[in-house]
């Protein structure tokens, strides 16, 4: 599991991402975020190319017939899931088995506060869901999924699902604009 900080300084801006993802990023409204979404998604073709040994503006992404995001080249085996909220995104990679997470920062949704369950609830729920690459609101395949949930930050929920019935150890690191680390403590 990787996270990257969105608002540090040094991600490379929109402009630099392949054209599909680049008019994707265009069409997001506050500078925020697109700023946020254009770094997600460079820390993300960051961690594939150290991966795959190859550069970040090589990495072609496919989607599969939901819309889960995948590699081009089939022959990679490689699976992963980005999820991002706030100044925060997550990354789950796995050479094995499928994969998904996702994160949500907990905020005040029109004058009221929803509590801390209810995010966790939501989190394991995405995360299985696009662990399966299906829809949140699509009924979920009867396959087994391990789900783990992740202590992010303050104020953040987050949640990884693997396919199959165990979870294999979670290894915390981060990925900036310019290193790839092992964040202290790593093990979840």
């Amino acid at each position: 599991m990787w996270r990257a900080r969105l608002d540090a300084p040094g991600w490379p801006d929109a402009p630099d991402l392949p054209p599909s993802e680049r008019d994707r990023a265009t069409r997001l409204t506050r500078p925020h975020g697109w700023r946020r979404w254009a770094a997600a998604r460079w820390a993300l073709r960051r961690l594939l190319a150290s991966y795959l040994d190859r550069e970040p503006a090589e990495i072609e992404l496919a989607f599969g017939e939901r819309g889960k995001p995948m590699l081009a080249d089939p022959d990679a085996a490689l699976h992963f899931n980005l999820s991002h909220s706030g100044e925060w995104a997550l990354i789950a990679v796995c050479r094995d088995r499928e994969v998904g997470i996702d994160v949500q920062q907990m905020r005040r949704r029109r004058g009221r506060e929803r509590p801390p369950g209810f995010y966790a609830e939501w989190t394991r729920r995405e995360a299985i869901a696009k662990c399966h690459g299906v829809g949140l609101w699509a009924p979920l395949p009867n396959a087994p999924v391990a789900v783990h949930e992740l202590d992010v930050e303050p104020g953040y929920a987050a949640a990884l699902a693997v396919a199959g019935g165990e979870m294999p150890a979670v290894r915390r690191r981060s990925v900036g604009p310019a290193e790839l680390a092992v964040v202290p403590g790593g093990s979840a």
